[in-house]
């Protein structure tokens, strides 16, 4: 499948390279409900791509930094299940401020959890000559199912799958026959050329993983903790000679912890 999607971003020849354009391939939200109000506040890192790798002829996954919050308050809101977060993600000043949106709801007992993300935001940077400006929106479908209840510890499973529009534009240098993105020459070597580029497509990307709840239950304004490792899979554009090519697969892997804090009474 063809897009005309944009890359422009730096990356490096054989050693070194300029990574830009964190893309993540998942929101790193649960879709398990807070057991009462309050927040959640996770960091780690989750699994996507870089733009950067777009333009190399050997494109890949990374995974992504990013520090979120997730707020839940069913009364405040009046809307049980509502969850209203942000997150930040990437590397080095080039760290997009993305607000999240989203729904979840608990079935079967507390077994089975569902939950639905949207999300949005615009982004740009410039670095060693290069530089993008891009701008991204999606939604996430999640579950989660509970392998064992306890007070204390508790084993998930979880996966869900993800579709972003991304549409971009930037500027790179490249090897001699502009073919490839390298990094710009530093003085006194002489400039490499330099190439442009615009695009837009929409990606998708799944993920599972498996993760590991503690102190959930505990009547305290601590809401517990959940450490989890995530597997991510999905497309991402590639573009040669400035042009755009057919997308190319990719795989990343992450690892959050998050901590919850709020009401210390267990709701009704």
């Amino acid at each position: 499948m063809r897009h005309q999607l944009l890359l422009l971003l730096v990356s490096a020849g054989a050693v070194a390279c300029t990574t830009m354009g964190p893309t993540p391939a998942t929101t790193g939200f649960t879709a398990r409900p807070m057991p009462r109000a309050g927040v959640d506040v996770q960091a780690g890192l989750v699994p996507g791509h870089n733009l950067s790798s777009s333009v190399l002829e050997s494109p890949d996954g990374n995974s992504i930094k990013q520090l979120s919050a997730a707020l839940q308050h069913d009364e405040l809101i009046g809307l049980p299940g509502l969850v209203l977060g942000a997150r930040v993600f990437g590397n080095e000043g080039d760290t997009p401020l993305e607000p999240v949106i989203g729904y979840r709801r608990t079935l079967e007992g507390g077994v089975a959890s569902l939950g639905g993300f949207f999300y949005g935001t615009r982004a740009s940077h410039e670095e060693n000559g290069a530089s993008y400006s891009a701008r991204r929106f999606g939604g996430e479908l999640a579950g989660d199912i509970r392998i064992l209840k306890n007070r204390w510890i508790e084993p998930h499973v979880f996966g869900g799958l993800n579709v972003h529009h991304l549409s971009a534009s930037g500027t790179y240098c490249t090897n001699p026959d502009q073919q490839w993105a390298e990094d710009c020459a530093e003085p006194p070597d002489p400039p490499k050329p330099v190439a442009t580029s615009s695009v837009s497509g929409t990606y998708p990307a799944a993920h599972v993983g498996a993760a590991v709840e503690v102190m959930r239950y505990r009547d305290s304004w601590f809401h517990g903790g959940r450490l989890a490792f995530t597997a991510a899979g999905g497309t991402m554009p590639h573009v040669e000679s400035s042009l755009q090519t057919d997308d190319e697969a990719y795989y990343a892997f992450g690892l959050t912890f998050s901590a919850g804090f709020g009401t210390g009474e267990q709701a009704d």
